[in-house]
């Protein structure tokens, strides 16, 4: 698709998107799933189709927020991925940091902030987390203007037992592919699923909050989610977690 249909798909979106979509979390813990990847590294693609059959599992059995990070430390090596950023490649740093690792490496997965190996080890961590009471409950409202998404966070928590807490918003998208031309993948076509496109800084969480993002015309609003993750200062400890996927919006629009 080209610059232009995008953008025509975008303001189509901010123009239409005047009815907002609400979710709440549940009771117990939604897990998430971090894989930090790269299009230049041979060893990622298995990864990034695990995860891509993560997602597809009903959400009666495992509650999950997947997210594929991709890391910029490959570009230098042949292919530049396109989905890089500095700021994936600090995130996995502060989450090996937390799990006092000496390196990190692709493709790395964590659930819940935890280095988990291997699909097994991976499972038992986010049945775990299901499996745990959430100390925070979350409602998010999301909806569309001329400028962007703007997505609207309650909370509610026993403020007694918990500090203060610390948020951050997320968009990704799901779909892409990308026919890799040189480096460790040259002549393979690469598909991804859960994207990161977008991921704001912490903010200290409030019984409620407000955040506005605006929309990068690269992206397609028919593949793309929403997501908030809440967590002690840091990442070091998982609360919660709450996404919904910005085609729903769309549905009823076309």
């Amino acid at each position: 698709m080209t610059r232009s249909l995008f953008l025509a798909a975008v303001l189509a979106f901010t123009a239409q998107a005047g009815d907002p979509v609400t979710v709440s979390s549940g009771d117990t813990q939604t897990a998430v799933v971090e894989l930090f990847t790269s299009e230049g590294c041979s060893s990622c693609p298995p990864a990034d189709r695990w995860l891509a059959k993560l997602i597809e599992l009903p959400r009666d059995q495992l509650d999950v927020l997947a997210l594929s990070f991709h890391v910029d430390y490959w570009d230098y090596l042949g292919w530049k991925d396109r989905f890089s950023s500095a700021a994936y490649t600090r995130r996995q740093r502060q989450l090996g940091a937390n799990n006092l690792q000496h390196t990190i490496y692709t493709p790395e997965f964590f659930v819940n902030g935890m280095e988990a190996r291997g699909a097994g080890n991976i499972m038992e961590k986010i049945r775990k987390a299901n499996g745990r009471q959430a100390p925070v409950a979350l409602t998010m409202t999301v909806s569309g203007d001329k400028k962007g998404l703007v997505v609207e966070l309650q909370s509610t928590r026993d403020r007694s037992t918990i500090g203060q807490l610390q948020h951050r918003y997320l968009v990704y998208e799901n779909n892409l592919s990308t026919d890799v031309e040189r480096g460790e993948n040259s002549g393979e076509t690469l598909r991804h699923q859960q994207v990161v496109r977008y991921m704001s800084r912490e903010q200290n969480l409030q019984d409620s909050n407000r955040h506005r993002i605006e929309i990068d015309p690269a992206w397609n609003p028919r593949n793309v989610g929403v997501a908030v993750l809440v967590t002690s200062p840091g990442d070091r400890q998982y609360l919660q977690a709450l996404h919904t996927p910005i085609a729903s919006l769309l549905a009823s629009r076309q």
